[in-house]
């Protein structure tokens, strides 16, 4: 398994230390998995709440000191992507703060601040963990198997759901599967892209989707299945695995979901095959035109926390009433630019480069997210960001005249 060695570019452009980031990103994630599954079954009871929010709101102060740090020490400052990010950060948190004293709804209130927060967090994770160090590759290896070994098991007639198979001492902090998923997904996609080896990464693709499956996220689920084929196409060096690759997808999409939804009744994924007969889908709809009659109404300001608690339209749209016509095309900019600097600095690029195809993963997740599923704060929008700046920096590293660049992926 091998590794990128280049130097590791941090937010200021100089080496930085892996360790620090490398374990946030392990306590955010992986962490929250393991905490959420051991609640659920019981085992122990929800001593850090959800925990989420409690280790995201520890973890900003050493994270905002390693970043102070590294500057201090660097004669480069941050990049282009770290001030627009920055910028809209800050436009949220002030479309925030205004909202609230002219009295929103102190729950949407709270929950946007922390997406906050969980935005500065996950940017800062994912600009500064060198991925493809070989110690973060076995680490983070090891634990997306213990991962799927953990859903394999505790599956029960298709679907895992700790608080159902377990008997929790505080169901109120037990997480969606929806959550579990996330974590499962960011875990993956760290993996995966630093992975060379065709085999290997054919069966842990297979393990993703057997995972992803059996949890019930749909829409991680389709993300995660649209993204395989792209990682091949990056990673092959000759077409014929990659038609392979696409003729075996294309002959599990042929197979009869009757035949699988016999053995796996409890699965929430065989909603996909028929939408119309799913309450989910069918609430989304009714939030999307919620949302497109709120915008039609206030198209230039959007209207602040419109809706109860939840009621949010499950797409990018989301961003047009909660932060005004202009957060929601500050957004697109911002995906767009990212979008159109990876393909055209990335794709044709030799050596194949793992810090892109994480920036392009993450990228094409959060896209498809924003269009179908998620809301505007989703923690995908963060990572994406995160790595595409990460992989920049890297690039201006590797091509600056004094560098010497090392063994690329």
């Amino acid at each position: 398994m091998s590794a990128i060695y280049a130097p590791s570019a941090s937010i200021a452009g100089t080496p930085a230390k892996a360790g620090p980031a490398r374990l946030a990103f392990l306590l955010l994630f992986p962490g929250f998995f393991f905490y959420q599954t051991l609640i659920g079954m019981g085992a122990m009871s929800a001593f850090l709440g959800g925990y989420f929010s409690v280790v995201s709101i520890g973890l900003f102060p050493p994270l905002a000191y390693m970043v102070y740090v590294g500057m201090k020490g660097s004669g480069h400052r941050v990049t282009f992507t770290d001030l627009h990010f920055g910028f809209f950060l800050s436009y949220f948190f002030v479309i925030v703060v205004t909202n609230a004293a002219f009295g929103a709804n102190t729950t949407i209130v709270k929950t946007h601040l922390l997406s906050i927060l969980y935005f500065i967090n996950i940017y800062l994770i994912f600009r500064q963990t060198d991925f493809s160090e070989r110690k973060t590759i076995t680490i983070t290896l090891a634990t997306l198997l213990l991962m799927s070994a953990t859903i394999f098991f505790f599956s029960r007639e298709g679907s895992f759901q700790p608080g159902e198979f377990g008997d929790p001492t505080d169901p109120d902090s037990v997480a969606t599967y929806q959550a579990l998923a996330r974590s499962y997904v960011l875990t993956f996609v760290t993996v995966i892209c630093f992975i060379r080896v065709l085999a290997v990464r054919l069966v842990l693709s297979a393990v993703a989707v057997a995972a992803l499956f059996l949890n019930g996220a749909r829409s991680e689920l389709v993300a995660t299945l649209f993204l395989l084929p792209m990682i091949e196409l990056y990673r092959a060096k000759h077409w014929l695995p990659f038609l392979y690759l696409l003729l075996l997808v294309s002959g599990l999409a042929g197979i009869d979901p009757k035949l699988l939804a016999n053995h796996f009744p409890g699965s929430r994924i065989w909603e996909l095959f028929d939408l119309s007969h799913s309450s989910s889908a069918n609430a989304r709809h009714e939030l999307t035109e919620h949302a497109l009659h709120t915008i039609a109404e206030n198209p230039l300001l959007g209207a602040y926390a419109s809706y109860p608690p939840g009621g949010y339209s499950h797409n990018i749209l989301s961003a047009w009433v909660d932060l005004g016509f202009f957060g929601f095309v500050y957004m697109l900019f911002m995906l767009s630019r990212a979008a159109v600097g990876l393909c055209t600095h990335g794709w044709l690029v030799r050596p194949r480069s793992g810090h892109f195809l994480l920036a392009w993963s993450l990228m094409c997740i959060s896209l498809l997210l924003l269009v179908t599923a998620k809301t505007f704060d989703d923690m995908f929008f963060g990572a994406a960001m995160g790595a595409y700046a990460n992989y920049r920096s890297r690039k201006q590293l590797r091509e600056a005249p004094d560098n010497v660049e090392g063994e690329g992926p």
